[in-house]
């Protein structure tokens, strides 16, 4: 129960009254005449009756009918519960959209949201439907329309904070969607969220049906001015020792952000200069070293540790430090495997290593583990190929005989083959059909020059280019080629006349690439354009079954779990193989087509359940650091974006959350409409007012009829005595 003009209920002070009249009343006798007052005593009177109260119901009544008097010049109105229906505005539909992301965890921030979308949830009436949004990064519709409320408030005690990052737009949409689904006369959306300034990004898309009304119920107080530390930037470097040891090192930055208030009311407590922390690192949980960092307020400082010798694969690291606000992001994960130098054999047809300069060059410049390169003329030998990785027939003839058979052998064994395609590339027809696509007459370019028009960048080979300003494909002018025709080949890459530059074939364990025009700069100008280089590296690399796996993914990533074994060297992720969550849990996946969502931070690892093998395929996962940002968003901007009546927090006007819940300024107007649509449809006051009335009645006739007993008694007493 609110009222509409609560000064009034200072007349509640006005009770005092009734209560002193009965207390000090002094009722005045009859006078008698006496003929002579000389024979009797004089006795003092005591008015005992001043000090005891007199017609109890008579009092009662006359309090009852000035304290509904009073409440109903206050105008009372309900807002939830069975009241709500009487004389109400009709039934609502409540979306309530509760944040659970990581960013919740701080402090008790996630307790205090759960009981604020409780008290919404409870204090629906009868007629009302609510339904239940739960969102981070993508939101999630627990409960529809549920009449229930018991059923939603049961459901808020078995949700959890996830390891994603707030994404306001999504929860939204979702939220209009079950709104406008909805036949009931008043629809209301409930935002319980810390409103972080990075979970918003405005979006036409998102925008609440016209007439809804929006409550922003935000959790934590914008001015308390709390530094929140937090690792990123994970970087490793590796390098190759003498001895053939490969050892890595590990770089990151430690960022201090501030939470400042969007709002202008008050400003935040001033945070500290500078902030010290200890950050540590663990390689399979053994701590290898530790720095001493020293963070500015509101900046970032480096950390660096010395490298460490890496020998088994899927070794697990972690940067960490102690941190008393948000936890998720004082932890950085990472897993790397060694690698070593790739093996790569250059066939050379002419044996002046000019066709092969460039190609050497690239190959010569590369970070941590590298490529080691040798150039054999003629055909390669059985000792050749034997501890090689990639085979690169540049421009020459395809090896006819044993020695087309030895290398036919080597790709089907896991090997990689590069094939580079010049004047004087000729295919036996014995391997013809051993390559992806048969090879054809040289192709001159019409006019000056050509471009490549398609690139697939979903391909290990391109996905690196994909990003802006990751490599532009389609300045290198291509003036000759050979003619492809593929046959089961799958294509790479085209010119801007749609003929194949690229395609890529699989036999046996190994990958087959063909290459229409050189790699010098005899029939095009690739390698003068700073895409050649990591062209020529993740070829190799490719070929080799070596891909650049990351470190780590970032929380919600779905990965292939094939294509990263595949790229470990392992052709084939176990049947039998789950996926073991952080926690502890396990999810299974489909075998075939093995995609996995990463949604918790950690390391997961890819084992059959019940083993526990030493070096089990894993991945480590870490937070989106955009959520450590703990800036306010501005909530009159926010709710003027998704439209709807902005109505925020309604603590202490409707009494459905906690004492904690602050009010934003912004509210207070169409806060205000509501409250007096809803008293103008109930009218309360008609009904205290017609009580009172009635009271008032019964109190006069009471009243009337005591006066009488009472006049009664008395002439009773003083009648007619004996003569």
């Amino acid at each position: 129960m609110s009222f509409l003009a609560p000064l009034f209920l200072v007349g509640l002070a006005g009770l005092a009254i009734p209560v002193l009249i009965h207390l000090t009343r002094n009722e005045r006798g009859k006078p008698l005449s006496f003929p002579s007052l000389m024979f009797l005593e004089r006795i003092p009177f005591r008015a005992t009756s001043r000090r005891r109260l007199r017609h109890l119901v008579l009092l009662l009544i006359r309090l009852a009918a000035l304290a509904l008097m009073v409440f109903a010049f206050a105008r009372p109105f309900a807002r939830g519960g069975r009241l709500a229906a009487v004389g109400g505005p009709g039934p609502e539909e409540v979306v309530v959209l509760l944040d659970r992301s990581y960013s919740m965890e701080l402090a008790d921030h996630w307790e205090r949201g759960v009981s604020m979308a409780r008290s919404v949830v409870e204090a629906q009436g009868p007629g009302d439907r609510v339904s239940l949004i739960a969102f981070d990064e993508t939101p999630l519709l627990l409960h529809r329309s549920a009449a229930e409320p018991r059923r939603v408030a049961e459901s808020l005690d078995t949700l959890e904070t996830s390891s994603l990052a707030t994404r306001l737009a999504p929860a939204v949409k979702l939220a209009a969607s079950v709104l406008e689904a909805s036949q009931l006369p008043r629809r209301r959306a409930v935002i319980v969220s810390d409103f972080q300034r990075t979970g918003w990004r405005p979006d036409q898309d998102a925008a609440l049906p016209e007439g809804t009304a929006v409550e922003t119920l935000v959790v934590g107080d914008e001015n308390a001015g709390s530094t929140n530390l937090a690792l990123g930037g994970l970087e490793l470097g590796g390098e190759t020792t003498a001895g053939g040891r490969e050892r890595v090192s590990v770089r990151a930055r430690l960022a201090a952000t501030g939470n400042v208030g969007a709002g202008s009311s008050g400003s935040a407590a001033d945070p500290p200069a500078e902030i010290a922390a200890e950050v540590a690192l663990l390689v399979d949980d053994t701590e290898v070293g530790r720095a001493l960092v020293v963070v500015p307020s509101g900046g970032t400082a480096p950390v660096a540790f010395d490298p460490f010798t890496l020998t088994n694969p899927f070794t697990r690291g972690e940067l960490r430090f102690s941190d008393n606000a948000l936890q998720a992001d004082n932890t950085l994960h990472f897993v790397t495997s060694p690698g070593g130098d790739l093996n790569v054999l250059i066939v050379d047809p002419l044996g002046d290593g000019e066709s092969n300069l460039y190609l050497r060059g690239a190959l010569g410049i590369a970070e941590g583990a590298g490529f080691a390169t040798r150039v054999v003329r003629g055909v390669p030998t059985d000792a050749a190929l034997a501890d090689q990785d990639v085979v690169v027939v540049n421009g020459g003839p395809f090896p006819g005989g044993d020695s087309g058979a030895r290398l036919r052998d080597f790709v089907e064994d896991g090997g990689g083959l590069l094939v580079v395609l010049g004047e004087r590339t000729r295919i036996p027809s014995v391997h013809a059909e051993f390559l992806p696509a048969a090879v054809g007459g040289t192709s001159d370019a019409v006019g000056e020059q050509r471009r490549l028009g398609f690139v697939d960048y979903d391909h290990a080979v391109f996905e690196a280019f994909q990003g802006a300003r990751s490599g532009d494909f389609s300045r290198a002018a291509f003036f000759r080629s050979r003619a492809l025709d593929p046959t089961d080949g799958r294509v790479l890459a085209r010119f801007d006349d749609g003929s194949p530059a690229l395609v890529e074939g699989r036999r046996g364990e190994g990958r087959v690439l063909i290459w229409a025009t050189g790699l010098d700069r005899f029939w095009n100008d690739l390698p003068l354009h700073p895409v050649y280089l990591p062209f020529v590296h993740r070829m190799a690399r490719y070929l080799g079954g070596r891909s650049d796996l990351p470190a780590w993914h970032s929380a919600g990533t779905t990965v292939n779990l094939a294509e990263l074994a595949e790229a470990m060297g392992s052709l084939e992720v176990p049947t039998d193989a789950v996926a073991m969550e952080p926690g502890g849990g396990s999810v299974s996946f489909d075998p075939t087509v093995p995609l996995l969502t990463l949604d918790a931070h950690g390391i997961w690892e890819i084992r059959p359940p019940g083993q526990r093998p030493a070096n089990p395929m894993a991945l480590a996962v870490n937070v989106n650091l955009a959520e450590s940002d703990l800036s306010r968003l501005d909530l009159e901007e926010f709710v003027g974006a998704i439209g709807g009546g902005l109505a925020a927090d309604e603590a202490e006007a409707a009494g459905r959350t906690g004492p904690d819940a602050p009010a934003a300024d912004a509210a207070t107007a169409s806060l205000d409409v509501q409250a007096a649509e809803f008293e103008k449809r109930q009218s309360f006051w008609r009904y205290l007012l017609a009580t009172v009335f009635l009271l008032i009645v019964s109190e006069t006739i009471l009243a009337n009829r005591l006066s009488r007993f009472k006049e009664a008694r008395r002439g009773g007493a003083a009648g007619p005595g004996p003569a």
